[in-house]
C-alpha cells in the first residue's frame, strides 16, 4: 500500500465515529484510530486473525466471542491499484452480553420449544427402529442391511440431542424457577461412570473413587449434563484417553465462611501415546462450546461453583467445586432425567457419542444356542 494512499485512510478514518483498524494481507494490524486503542476491544491486538476462525478473511459481517461477549464487526477487503497488494479495513459495529442475548424471552421461549419438538421427534424415531428391530429380527442373519441402517439411525438420534442438552440445560439454569434438589454426589457420579463405561466400551478403562455421603443442592439434570460434559473435554484432547477417572471428595473449610464443600473431577490419563483422530464435527462444535462455557459460568454465578480446567502432561483435568450441605429428608435418586430404553440417551452417553464403539442393533443368527435359549 503506497504511503499516500495510507495516509488518506488514516485521516478518514480517525475522524470516524467508529473503532476502526486496517491490516495487511496476513491481517497485521498496521493501524488503528484512537477508539480502538482500550485493551477491552479486540481490535487493540497486534493481529486481526483471532477474527476469522477458519483463516479464510473476507469482506461482510463478521462474529466474534470473547468472554461473555459477542462483537460484531464490518470487513471491507480492497487493493491498492498501485501495489495490488490487499489490505482490510475493520470496523467494530457493536458488541452485545451473550446474557442479555440469551435471556430474551422471545429467544428462550423458541429454543426451548425447538429442544422440546426435537426431544419428541427423536423418541418417535427411536421407537419406530425398534419396532422395526424386533419384525426382522426372525429372518436372522439375513437382515444385514437393515440392521446396518438402524445402527445408523440410532447414532445420527444421538448425535442430534447431544446438540439439545446443553442449550436446554443453560435455560433451566437462567430461570429463576429452577427446581433445585438435595442430591447424593457419590449417587450421581456412580451412575455417569456406568454411562461412561457404556458409551466408551472397552477401548478406556473408567474408574472412581468417591467420598460417601456428601450432599450438595442444584438441579439435578443441570449437574448431570456438567458431568457429562466435563467427560467430553476430557475425551477430546490432542490424545485418546487410555483411562478415565472420576472422583468426588470434600474440601475441608475451603469456603470463605468456613464451610466444607465438594470437588468433582475428571481426568482423563493416556500412557499409550494414541492420539485423537480429528472429528468430522470438529469445525461445527463453535456453538456447543459456546453453551457449554457460558453454562458453567451460570453455574459459578448461581450456585457459587468454581470450574477449571487444566491440561495435563498426559491427559486433562476438568474440576467443580460447588457447596456442601447437609443430608435432606427428601434425596432425589430417581432414574436420569435424560433416561430412555435404560439409559440409551442419558447425557453422559449422548456426550460421548462420536466415542460410542458398540452397535445398538445386532444381528441375530436363529439357529443360535442363544437365540433358542431366548
Amino acid at each position: 500500500m503506497t504511503t499516500e494512499f495510507f495516509t488518506m485512510l488514516k485521516q478518514i478514518y480517525g475522524a470516524a465515529g467508529i473503532p476502526t483498524a486496517i491490516a495487511d494481507e496476513s491481517l497485521n494490524i498496521l493501524w488503528r484510530n484512537s477508539l480502538a486503542e482500550p485493551n477491552r476491544c479486540p481490535l487493540s491486538n497486534d493481529s486481526a486473525s483471532l477474527l476469522f476462525e477458519n483463516g479464510d478473511p473476507a469482506s461482510g459481517l463478521v462474529f466474534h466471542t470473547e468472554g461473555e461477549t459477542i462483537y460484531r464487526f464490518n470487513v471491507l477487503k480492497a487493493r491498492d491499484a498501485d501495489s495490488c497488494s490487499a489490505f482490510y479495513v475493520i470496523e467494530l459495529l457493536g458488541s452485545d452480553d451473550i446474557k442479555a442475548l440469551l435471556a430474551s424471552p422471545h429467544i428462550r421461549s423458541y429454543v426451548t420449544y425447538l429442544c422440546a419438538r426435537i426431544r419428541d421427534s427423536v423418541g418417535m424415531i427411536a421407537i419406530s427402529a425398534d419396532e422395526i428391530d424386533a419384525a426382522t429380527a426372525v429372518f436372522g442373519a439375513g437382515c444385514g442391511e437393515v440392521t446396518d441402517q438402524l445402527n445408523t439411525i440410532n447414532k445420527g438420534l444421538m448425535l442430534i440431542l447431544r446438540e439439545v442438552i446443553n442449550p436446554e440445560q443453560l435455560y433451566y439454569a437462567l430461570d429463576p424457577c429452577c427446581d433445585d434438589v438435595t442430591i447424593c454426589v457419590a449417587d450421581e457420579i456412580a451412575r455417569a461412570v456406568s454411562d461412561a463405561r457404556r458409551a466408551l466400551g472397552r477401548s478406556v478403562k473408567v474408574s472412581c473413587t468417591s467420598e460417601k455421603g456428601i450432599y450438595t443442592r442444584m438441579n439435578r439434570s443441570i449437574f448431570e449434563t456438567i458431568i457429562s460434559d466435563m467427560a467430553l473435554e476430557c475425551c477430546c484432547g490432542r490424545l485418546y484417553p487410555d483411562e478415565l477417572v472420576f472422583n468426588c471428595q470434600t474440601v475441608r473449610n475451603s469456603d470463605p465462611r468456613g464451610r466444607d464443600r465438594i470437588a468433582v473431577t475428571v481426568k482423563s490419563l493416556n500412557g499409550s501415546g494414541r492420539e485423537n483422530v480429528p472429528s468430522r464435527f470438529e469445525k461445527d462444535k463453535k456453538g456447543s462450546k459456546l453453551y457449554f462455557n457460558y453454562l458453567c459460568s451460570v453455574l459459578c454465578e448461581k450456585y457459587g461453583a468454581e470450574f477449571t480446567k487444566s491440561e495435563l502432561e498426559n491427559g486433562c483435568m476438568c474440576s467443580i467445586v460447588l457447596d456442601s450441605v447437609g443430608p435432606d429428608r427428601h434425596i432425589v435418586m430417581n432414574n436420569s432425567k435424560f433416561a430412555f430404553h435404560a439409559n440409551r440417551f442419558s447425557a453422559m452417553t449422548l456426550s460421548l457419542a462420536e466415542h460410542h464403539l458398540e452397535d445398538r442393533y445386532r444381528l441375530i443368527d436363529i439357529d443360535s444356542p442363544a437365540a433358542e435359549a431366548d
